[in-house]
């Protein structure tokens, strides 16, 4: 069984969704690991434990999550060290998609597909915990993909039926997404730094590019869900 923590990261352009999967047995392993991690960052530069950290304000220099200040580098070695910390939870995954900015929905919708298909071949069932914003519209597409799924054949057509698609309901995920606060969640704001990096990957600026942050993703490697798809290196979704 696993929870899988959801997040987006977008720019004018594209949207960035990762799911980074949490195995039960391993979920307090790993979070004693993140408390200790908001720790030492408290100790070294004065950030409140449990304030929340948002990839694109954080980096940005915005907010006073500190008692003084923290420079962009500084920031920007933070935000480095937490992908670092991200790869070395343990048992964690991650999934990933990218999407044109507009196409949110479908990209949600294609990585559920994904992490399904992924969570058979594991032997494993999930609970969705999503970052809040849009609980009707991902709620009324879950309960849908439950019941009716419409999956075409990447060959044309499905073997034994003739036909272009197949009904292919979920069956690996379970219960409605539950919703919740990123303030109150360790989880979805390091799901939050990884869909930045691959955002900034993906769309690199000067500003940020600077202070490598264009290369942090690689960062993530040794947990990308490659076998998500064949269509990408990494195993990124895309249309």
């Amino acid at each position: 069984m696993h929870l899988m923590y959801i997040d987006d990261s977008k720019d004018e352009q594209i949207c960035v969704f990762s799911a980074l999967a949490v195995p039960i047995d391993q979920w307090h392993a790993a979070f004693h690991q993140i408390r200790d991690f908001r720790r030492s960052l408290r100790k070294a530069y004065g950030i409140y434990v449990y304030k929340e950290l948002h990839a694109w304000k954080f980096v940005s220099g915005r907010g006073r999550p500190s008692d003084r200040v923290v420079t962009k580098g500084q920031r920007a070695a933070i935000f480095i060290d937490t992908l670092k910390l991200l790869a070395a939870l343990p048992g964690v995954r991650l999934f990933n998609a990218v999407f044109p900015r507009k196409q949110d929905e479908r990209a949600f919708e294609w990585m559920l597909n994904r992490i399904n298909r992924t969570l058979q071949a594991w032997g494993s069932h999930a609970v969705l915990v999503c970052d809040q914003g849009k609980e009707i519209a991902y709620t009324r597409m879950v309960r849908r993909m439950y019941v009716y799924n419409p999956i075409p054949s990447q060959f044309g057509h499905w073997l034994g039926t003739g036909q272009s698609w197949k009904n292919i309901p979920l069956d690996r995920i379970v219960e409605d997404p539950f919703f919740k606060d990123s303030a109150q969640s360790y989880y979805i704001q390091l799901v939050d730094f990884a869909a930045y990096a691959l955002l900034r990957r993906e769309r690199p600026v000067a500003s940020k590019t600077h202070y490598g942050l264009d290369k942090a993703f690689e960062l993530l490697s040794p947990i990308l869900v490659r076998e998500a798809t064949r269509k990408d290196p990494d195993g990124i979704i895309r249309p």
